[in-house]
């Protein structure tokens, strides 16, 4: 793609309403998340939860968003996308509030879980509408180009001030974060306001599909969910896993054992985010011209190596080295990933298949969690190696996975 045509795609994308809307909602949460989802695990370990209480805590939140992508999923492809979207990020900045001012790890929970609910319930519709917008033949490097607008970007800046903030100020300035959060989600409830609905009407004579009928159809996903569908829905079953097992852990694990800083810590996260968003959009590019499944098959091999430098490392720069490694396989991964599951899945169903994929990802990841606690504290290094086999369990599964003959409009 040259650069005129990328100019023109960066016009087009910025034409669409949705998109436009979606990229200055997201570049606030990225300016603002990373000031306190870089240390969410260390916040609830100072308000007194052990490792076992943090993996039991990440359990519930997990099952807690897999059971409202149902209602959410549903609502979505029957009621409408936007009310939902606007609402839903409107309310989830009152749970932060109280999270902010959570003397100990009980009313952090349950503020937490409050917040999952109003949050996930409305991802679907958000995943819904932000698929729609993509034009069908840029979806990989056209979602790139938004995520490095609108995440890469902004959140470079705001993993260092986090960093710097945690440092100096220590558990006041994890809260304050927490307050930027909560007015971070009240104005872009108020943006998304703004939105399109996408959402096909259909004539009021055609019959719509209940509640009841939704949760069977769920049940019944295999019946349709074929060939690439059931490989990147096992795909999604083994990401649960990895980011059950360790998600929690990083953190604890560069603090604990390797003896990274909170600053390094920002450092590493900026350093990140500010790599990936050029390796993602040439990633991207490459998978809309080449298919997405040849990159793809690079990246659990990658991620290995990565993995086993970070648990072997003993100073910043080996963790920062390994972070490379990491963010290099995210670049192969991610743009193909997403974009393959748009290209396979009908514009019809899609609010409720983000709905299953949530699901299958959260039986896994719930499970994950409960274990990873329990092993963090047995031995801090028993997280990573679980993560690693999973890795390779990937493998054989891209080596069957196909590109789609024809892709979803």
């Amino acid at each position: 793609m040259n650069l005129k045509k990328k100019l023109l795609l960066i016009i087009e994308l910025l034409k669409n309403r949705n998109l436009a809307i979606i990229i200055v909602s997201w570049i606030l949460f990225a300016s603002a998340g990373p000031l306190f989802w870089q240390f969410e695990s260390d916040y609830a370990r100072k308000l007194g939860a052990s490792p076992e209480l943090i993996g039991m805590m990440n359990s519930a939140f997990t099952l807690i968003n897999m059971l409202v992508q149902i209602p959410g999923g549903y609502l979505a492809d029957k009621k409408g996308r936007k009310q939902l979207v606007a609402w839903g990020t409107f309310l989830v900045g009152f749970p932060n509030l109280i999270r902010a001012i959570a003397g100990d790890w009980r009313s952090y929970f349950l503020a937490t879980a409050v917040s999952v609910v109003v949050g996930n319930m409305y991802n679907p519709a958000l995943s819904a509408i932000y698929q729609d917008s993509l034009p069908p033949d840029s979806r990989a490097f056209g979602g790139s180009l938004i995520n490095g607008i609108s995440w890469a970007i902004p959140s470079t800046i705001s993993s260092l001030v986090g960093g710097y903030l945690y440092e100096k100020y220590g558990l006041r300035g994890l809260r304050a974060a927490l307050v930027v959060n909560a007015l971070v989600c009240f104005i872009n409830g108020i943006l998304r306001f703004s939105m399109t609905e996408t959402l096909q009407r259909k004539p009021e004579t055609t019959r719509q599909m209940s509640f009841k009928e939704t949760l069977s159809s769920l049940k019944r996903v295999f019946s349709w969910a074929y060939g690439s569908i059931k490989v990147l829905l096992a795909l999604e079953i083994l990401f649960g896993v990895i980011t059950g097992i360790s998600g929690a852990f990083w953190l604890l694990y560069a603090l604990d054992v390797i003896g990274v800083s909170r600053v390094q810590w920002g450092m590493i996260g900026a350093v990140y985010n500010l790599l990936y968003f050029p390796l993602s959009l040439y990633t991207g590019m490459m998978s809309d011209k080449k298919g997405r499944v040849r990159q793809m098959r690079l990246t659990p091999i990658i991620w290995v190596i990565s993995n086993l430098i970070f648990v072997t490392a003993r100073s910043f720069e080996a963790v920062l080295f390994s972070w490379i490694l990491g963010v290099i396989g995210d670049a192969f991964w991610r743009p193909g990933f997403s974009a393959m599951w748009i290209d396979v899945i009908p514009r019809k169903r899609r609010a409720r298949m983000f709905s299953i994929r949530t699901i299958a990802a959260g039986i896994s990841s719930s499970i994950a969690y409960i274990i990873s606690g329990f092993l963090y504290s047995r031995k801090e290094v028993y997280p990573f190696i679980v993560v690693i086999l999973v890795e390779l369990l990937m493998i054989p599964l891209l080596l069957i996975l196909k590109e789609p003959e024809i892709k979803e409009i």
